[in-house]
């Protein structure tokens, strides 16, 4: 196939194909047994140039010279394998394009939906860490990661344009935070930054912001700010004074941390020991016989207290055994020996000791053997705890100890203990009643937000401001909404009801919060604090804000709840803006504020 063009334009396409023409031609021309020949148009009118009288003029050129049927059978296979070879690998060659695009294409697909899904599960683990939330003012992707160090002598001003993420703890001398300055605290998803900032002073000024925390993004973790300083030492800032947190008309301090219960009502008065009945202790180096306590199982109450000298009268052994026959089944009965008790205890009493109570040993307790015994009348030998100790040239081997776990009807675990034991050659024996594991105070409002380990106060509801104390709390699964249980027992009475009309219940407040302001206080009292009347520090921190602040988040009308510790003494005080009063007077330059006192 050479692709050339013969004389009137028309393009040979193959050897095949010329001769399969001239064949055709050959055949007219032996039906008719005459050339082909195309005759003049409109007769002489219109002749071609060339034109010579009496000839004629083919329309095609001649055919080419026949070829021998061996050339053209030679011929025929050459240019067919020829054709039938092309034709494979084009095919091939298309079916490798088409392959190679469709790998491509399929290639490309794929990496595309890895990557959105990749980007996908990003935003997606981002969100649900915590990382990228508008609403929490530490996202703020214009925020610079920020760590000053500690310094006390450095001044620090925060100016317009300085927008920055207060990443880790830090000292300075003071703070200012200009119009267009921002200082935002750390946080994170679990909670675990620690952030201490401590300062004399910290001073934001009209268009200057200190966040922590926000109303859609409560701080999890913990920050502390320090207000260090004495009252006698540097220049004091106008009308904010020193060891203060001032904020301006116009500036911005936001505080947003743990939501918690911030304070409620005692609806149970709670007595010391945390019993209703209160608690028993007794202790005596000598009481000769059987000592002998009954308490309500219903409300940890001591019912009887006796003394029986089984040791030298047959008659208080009688007394004894009509005692126990008296008594109601589930009465809790503990017995202590005091000195000695077999001598005179009668096979009658031991049985009724044996049957009613559960004892193992009371058949076989020895001259001047320590023997303490706590059970549950009619429990049987399950309910009994009971110990013996021998008795050594008026010593014994340690203490014979009984003891055993009850609860009251109102849900407070307490211990019935008994013992017995001789100590420096004198026998003593002894009873105990008391809460296990802390008291369970009941309160008017669902304190659910608190947790194991926070610190409350409650209240005195007596005449002495001394008698309001402090508790840790402690877990206590059994407990309902409206219950804490506390770590040790109370002091003192805080009373839990309305008596006459008058609303006398205990306020119990929550001291923990995981934003803390608080003033670091010297060892002792100093210059003119009013030492002649106090031994410790006075000089607090204060907080005094503007009327015309641009925003002061709080929750309700209570602002915040501020700690000072002094002398290891920790209190608390809730503060309050007096809207009223600053409300009449904003045409005036006035300062609310909030003040440390005693």
């Amino acid at each position: 196939t050479d692709g050339r063009t013969d004389g009137l334009g028309l393009k040979t396409r193959t050897a095949a194909g010329l001769r399969a023409a001239t064949d055709t031609m050959q055949m007219n021309n032996a039906q008719r047994n005459s050339p082909v020949f195309l005759p003049p148009s409109n007769g002489n009118s219109h002749r071609s140039p060339g034109y010579v009288p009496g000839r004629i003029v083919p329309v095609r050129s001649p055919p080419p010279p026949k070829i021998h049927p061996s050339q053209k059978s030679s011929s025929e296979a050459r240019t067919g394998h020829s054709s039938f070879t092309f034709t494979v690998e084009e095919q091939k060659r298309g079916r490798a394009e088409e392959l190679k695009k469709r790998k491509k294409t399929l290639i490309c697909c794929a990496c595309s939906m890895c990557v959105f899904f990749l980007v996908l599960i990003l935003i997606l683990s981002l969100t649900k860490k915590g990382v990228i939330d508008e609403n929490c003012p530490d996202h703020n992707p214009s925020l610079r990661n920020w760590n000053p160090g500690h310094d006390l002598q450095r001044a620090v001003i925060i100016r317009k344009g300085d927008l920055f993420r207060l990443d880790s703890s830090a000292t300075f001398l003071s703070l200012i935070i200009q119009e267009g300055g921002l200082l935002v605290f750390s946080d994170n998803a679990e909670g675990s930054k620690n952030i201490t900032l401590r300062a004399r002073y910290i001073l934001i000024e009209e268009g200057g912001a200190l966040h922590i925390g926000a109303p859609k993004c409560r701080y999890r973790s913990k920050a502390t700010i320090t207000l260090v300083g004495r009252s006698d030492e540097g220049e004091a800032v106008p009308v904010f004074g020193r060891k203060f947190i001032g904020v301006k008309a116009g500036g911005t301090l936001e505080l947003h941390g743990t939501e918690k219960l911030s304070w409620t009502l005692l609806t149970k008065t709670l007595v010391p020991s945390g019993l209703v009945a209160g608690g028993h202790a007794f202790e005596k180096n000598f009481s000769r016989g059987l000592n002998v306590r009954v308490i309500d199982q219903d409300t940890a109450e001591v019912l009887v207290m006796d003394r029986f000298d089984t040791h030298d009268l047959k008659n208080d052994s009688r007394r004894l055994h009509e005692l126990l026959k008296s008594l109601p089944a589930g009465r809790i009965v503990a017995l202590a020996v005091g000195d000695s008790a077999v001598k005179s205890l009668l096979e009658e009493t031991k049985r009724t000791i044996q049957n009613l109570l559960g004892s193992s040993f009371v058949n076989n307790l020895k001259y001047r053997q320590a023997w303490a015994l706590v059970a549950v009348l009619g429990g049987g030998n399950a309910s009994c705890s009971e110990e013996v100790r021998e008795h050594e040239n008026h010593d014994t081997g340690g203490q014979a100890v009984a003891r055993k776990e009850f609860i009251t009807v109102d849900g407070v675990k307490f211990f019935v203990t008994a013992y017995s034991e001789w100590r420096n050659g004198f026998p003593i024996s002894g009873f105990q009643v008391d809460v296990v594991d802390g008291v369970v105070l009941h309160l008017m409002d669902d304190a659910q937000s608190w947790s194991p380990g926070d610190q409350i106060v409650v209240a005195s509801t007596d005449y002495s401001m001394h008698q309001a104390e402090t508790f840790l709390l402690l877990p206590c699964p059994e407990c309902s909404k409206n219950q804490v249980k506390v770590q040790g027992k109370p002091q003192f009475t805080h009373v839990g009801e309305i008596i006459d009309g008058i609303d006398m219940r205990a306020e119990v407040g929550l001291l923990t919060r995981n934003i803390l302001i608080h003033g670091e206080m010297e060892n002792s009292c100093y210059g003119n604090n009013l030492c002649q009347f106090f031994s410790y520090d006075t000089f607090g921190g204060h907080i005094k804000v503007s009327v015309l602040m641009t925003a002061i988040e709080r929750e309700g009308h209570k602002a915040f709840t501020f700690l000072n510790t002094m002398n290891s003494k920790t209190v608390s005080f809730r503060i309050y803006i007096l809207e009223n009063k600053c409300i009449e007077s904003l045409n005036q330059d006035l300062l609310c504020s909030f003040a440390f006192v005693n």
